[in-house]
């Protein structure tokens, strides 16, 4: 993925300004909201007790911590804005990028709507009716009021507004907020604890309900709903201004900081019980029935500790919990839309920069649909937040399972252990919650079973619509995501039907159970007739609406049903359409490629002699004593440019190899700052005649022997720094930076970037500076010769390695190229650098006879004098078959070597390589080096395999040419 940033503009890219504590701040703050303060005594102590309540809750961060090892293995892989959704996309495919980022919005906006709606919740239990004011309405038997709306809208605003003012004030808002909710709870459970002498009078110790250790996995089951948000970090991970080995650290002391706070709270409501009430049991069983203080058990014990000061202080911290969970979840999602627009699954539009580099676009969107959820009541929301624990369980699916496969690709067995104890706890997660009757605590809302449904139709339809706009692709080559989807629907409508005719069932046999007992209490009385009859109608009607509601459910169940499969069906279509496409497309493709390839050779070949001709007599003229010096001016301003122009020929030919599939890496044990030093160094003699500040830096590298193909890896840095170079003015400076990023067992994360003070690129340019041909268009940039394919070029060679590259860039301040690659690590002994063009230095070549096959006499004189003036004896021949004659005709060790010629008439250089390798005695062995135009990587191969032992393009380099003649001559 190819990422262009622009520090004013709005074409990408987000800065780095989170420190390690302003992402626990995220990761605590997401984590840790308004159910902290409610649930342990509308659901922890009901379910477990308080003892039972705190077990469960730290298995359920311990298994949390589990998955988090995965997002930690993640983020130092793909350390880019998205979390989930990228690592999916990039492990996995896009589909399955789509589908985790589909789940993630609903499950991070619905957080949102919870944390803004129970501010208003909260102040009614705290002041009581203070905001029930306006107009009102119910829904669900929820009554909203205005005034309570208008306050959930207000909160939502100020959130948007804190991240929308700039990233720095965000960061220190999230943190200074939950560093004040962990203590104000620290604070409060201090007091009540000191107050009462302790905790471990607390009786009962769990529930009535069940066994302990049922009581203790049912808190467990909690735990994607208790812990979600913890993992929000992995979508700013891009942002992060510390090295990626911190984010373990980070993780834990999020996931143990929250444990704590819901820990503590659940203690708290437990230890503070209202008089009348012998035990906390007792006062949490009538907990609904009670209104103000007293109904909300945490703020009850405070204010019982401390008076009005523990009301303030914990009111203080639930309300930095309801903004630090609006602020961290806003976040996260602003990054995801900013990822998901960047990949053209959303409009771009959407997820747009503004000047600070803040998808401002994006937390907008976000904070007027929630200003929307309000309306809709608390009941209704609720329905909607219980949805995310099925989407969290599917985004830790794919997460632990991008681990997996990152694990095995990698042969890290701790990745792959770890990924895979995650996917079967985020399985066995969403089996609790999608099969019924497994675990009654588990189970969701009948409506919370049709919002998923409908959630999860919604995004094929999205879907759909993306595919059949999706130019380049991207999207539509996996059909598991679809079957999983499918049976995800499956799944959830079957407990839709279950939940509804149980709901209908229980209300039927309770009036069932009213009619029995109006009867029971008449049994005395002489019954009569009209009082049966109009029983026994009654019974038939409830029973009648039963049957009916159970045949409603199942034709609702088919409808679901049918319109998923004909979504699946219709994307499956588009699918099949695109791939007999994409064959008519590739069979056209390899047509046209033989045909290009075939044309491009035969230019490749036409030019290349001709060039051969001028940089060879200029670079002997330019050896010749007593040239004036006007002469030998013009003659190195012609070998300038006809290295410019070989250069221009060499890129293009790159290209056209890159594009057709053809060209392939070679990696090789090398020394990874050697290759830095080399190449930076070939530009000090420029850098120091322009003048420009030069700089070269690799500090901060361990490990400096990887495998990786040296010579593509060398073609990358010369054209950053040869970019630079060109583009910043005398007087600049000019800085080439390496540094390690992250070191695993066998491979370490490399960062290369290369920043000049130069001209630097306007917005509408750096979206296409990778793009082939294209130049600035300006009068500075139209003085600086160029191709137009060396970005291009450089950003292909990237992409064979699996790296990233951007660019960072303001007119008329500079730009940054930045890569980063990833390499094996190799050992100091295994790297072996060639020597033979310094040993050909002190090679003494007089007398040593060499056969030249060559049929153009202008090339053929060009070589003789070359090799001549090293002490070479040159026989030329016309053609191939002259040059196998001559060597019959000659005794064993005649020639040292033979330089051929390919194209050549009569016979050419294939076939005569092949004619002296089939003959018999010594000479069959005699060193053949192809020197030829034909230098695309097929004519590389072809000369190998018919029996050469090495190939010379032309128009040749002379040293490059003896030294592999040394190489030769030394073997043989």
């Amino acid at each position: 993925m190819i990422r262009i940033q622009d520090t004013q503009q709005n074409t990408g890219g987000l800065s780095k300004y989170l420190s390690p504590v302003a992402v626990w701040a995220l990761a605590f703050g997401s984590a840790v909201g308004w159910g902290a303060f409610v649930m342990p005594g509308t659901t922890f102590l009901p379910i477990a007790g308080p003892w039972g309540s705190v077990t469960g809750l730290l298995i359920g961060a311990a298994i949390m911590l589990i998955i988090g090892l995965s997002y930690r293995v993640l983020m130092a892989r793909y350390p880019d804005a998205g979390g989930s959704y990228t690592f999916a996309a990039k492990v996995l495919g896009s589909d399955h990028g789509f589908l985790c980022a589909w789940m993630l919005l609903l499950t991070y906006a619905a957080i949102i709507w919870a944390n803004s709606t129970a501010l208003a919740l909260i102040v009614r239990f705290l002041f009581g009716d203070v905001f029930c004011f306006g107009f009102s309405y119910q829904i669900a038997g929820y009554t909203v009021y205005m005034g309570e709306v208008l306050l959930s809208v207000a909160i939502i605003a100020a959130a948007c507004l804190v991240c929308v003012a700039g990233k720095r004030l965000s960061a220190f808002v999230q943190t200074l907020c939950a560093i004040l909710l962990f203590a104000g709870i620290a604070v409060c459970f201090v007091m009540i604890t000191v107050r009462r002498g302790g905790l471990g009078d607390i009786t009962p110790a769990f529930s009535s309900q069940g066994e302990p250790v049922s009581q203790i996995m049912a808190i467990v089951l909690l735990a994607p709903w208790a812990f979600i948000g913890f993992e929000s970090i992995s979508h700013s991970a891009e942002e992060f201004r510390f090295r990626q080995k911190k984010v373990l650290l980070i993780l834990i002391a999020a996931l143990a900081t929250g444990a704590l706070a819901y820990i503590m709270l659940t203690l708290c409501a437990a230890a503070a019980t209202p008089d009348g009430f012998h035990s906390w049991n007792e006062y949490i069983s009538v907990l609904s029935d009670i209104d103000g203080i007293r109904g909300l058990p945490t703020f009850y014990a405070a204010q019982n500790a401390m008076g009005t000061a523990g009301l303030i202080i914990l009111g203080v911290a639930s309300f930095c919990g309801i903004f630090t969970g609006l602020i961290g979840n806003m976040i996260a999602l602003s990054r995801l839309i900013y990822r998901m627009s960047a990949d053209e699954m959303l409009p771009k539009q959407v997820g747009q920069l503004n000047k600070k580099g803040i998808p401002s676009r994006a937390l907008w969107s976000v904070a007027i649909i929630s200003m929307i959820i309000p309306f809709f009541g608390r009941t209704a929301i609720g329905w909607i937040v219980d949805v995310t624990t099925i989407g969290a369980t599917v985004v830790y699916a794919y997460v632990s399972i991008c681990a997996a496969v990152v694990g095995k690709r990698e042969k890290k067995i701790s990745t792959l252990l770890f990924g895979v104890i995650g996917a079967v706890i985020a399985v066995i997660f969403a089996v609790f919650y999608l099969l019924p009757h497994i675990q009654s605590q588990s189970e969701l809302a009948a409506e919370s079973y049709m919002i998923l449904i409908l959630w999860s139709l919604i995004g094929m339809i999205l879907f759909r619509v993306l595919m059949r706009r999706d130019k380049t692709r991207l999207i539509g080559k996996s059909t598991v995501v679809w079957i999983i989807l499918f049976c995800l629907i499956l799944l959830v409508s079957v407990s839709w039907v279950n939940r509804t005719t149980l709901d209908h069932a229980k209300a039927v046999t309770q009036e069932v159970q009213e009619v029995h007992t109006d009867l029971a209490g008449q049994a005395g009385l002489e019954p009569h007739n009209d009082s049966v009859r109009q029983t026994n109608r009654f019974l038939d009607e409830r029973f009648n609406g039963f049957a009916q509601t159970v045949r409603k459910n199942i034709l609702i169940l088919g409808g679901l049903l049918l319109g998923s499969l004909l979504l699946i069906f219709s994307i499956f279509s588009i699918i099949k359409k695109r791939e007999q496409l994409i064959e008519a497309e590739r069979l056209l493709a390899e047509e046209n490629s033989r045909a290009k390839s075939a044309f491009l050779s035969n230019m490749s070949h036409d030019i290349r002699t001709p060039m051969n001709a001028i940089t060879g007599y200029t670079a002997l003229a330019l050896k010749e004593e007593g040239v004036p010096e006007s002469t030998r001016s013009y003659l190195e301003k012609i070998d300038t440019s006809g290295k410019q122009l070989l250069s221009l020929i060499n890129d293009i030919l790159d290209m056209s190899r890159i594009e057709s599939g053809k060209m392939e890496l070679d990696p090789a044990p090398a020394d990874l700052t050697e290759i830095l030093d080399e190449t930076c160094h070939i530009f000090d003699i420029q850098m120091q005649a322009k003048p420009l500040t030069y700089t070269v830096d690799h500090s901060n590298v361990k490990h400096t022997y990887v495998v990786c193909d040296k010579n593509r890896l060398n073609r990358i840095l010369l054209n950053l720094i040869s970019n630079a170079y060109k583009y910043t003015p005398s007087g600049g400076s000019v800085s080439v930076r390496l540094t390690e990023l992250e070191a695993s067992g066998t491979e370490t994360t490399y960062e290369i970037s290369v920043s000049d003070t130069g001209i630097g690129m306007s917005p509408e340019f750096a979206e296409h500076i990778f793009d082939s041909f294209e130049r600035e268009r300006s009068q500075t940039v139209n003085a600086i010769q160029g191709t137009g394919l060396g970005m291009a070029i450089t950003k292909r060679f990237v992409e064979m390695m699996n790296g990233t590259i951007f660019v960072q860039t303001e007119q008329g301040k500079g730009s940054t190229f930045t890569v980063r690659l990833s390499f094996p690590l190799a050992k100091e002994d295994e790297i072996h650098a060639p020597a033979a063009q310094a040993e050909s230095k002190h090679f003494d070549f007089s007398g040593v006879r060499i056969l030249l096959a060559e049929d153009n006499p202008i090339n053929s004189e060009i070589a003789c004098m070359i090799l001549t003036q090293e002490g070479f004896i040159v026989d030329v021949a016309e053609n191939g078959q002259i040059a196998a004659e001559m060597l019959e005709r000659t005794d064993a060790g005649y020639y040292s070597a033979i330089l051929m010629d390919i194209q050549m008439p009569v016979m050419n250089g294939y076939d005569a390589t092949r004619r002296i390798r089939a003959s018999a005695g010594e000479n069959a062995r005699v060193p053949i080096i192809a020197v030829t135009a034909n230098t695309f990587e097929d004519d590389r191969q072809e000369a190998f395999d018919a029996g050469m032992n090495a190939h010379v393009a032309k128009p040749f380099n002379p040293d490059e040419l003896i030294a592999m003649l040394a190489e030769c001559i030394k073997a043989e």
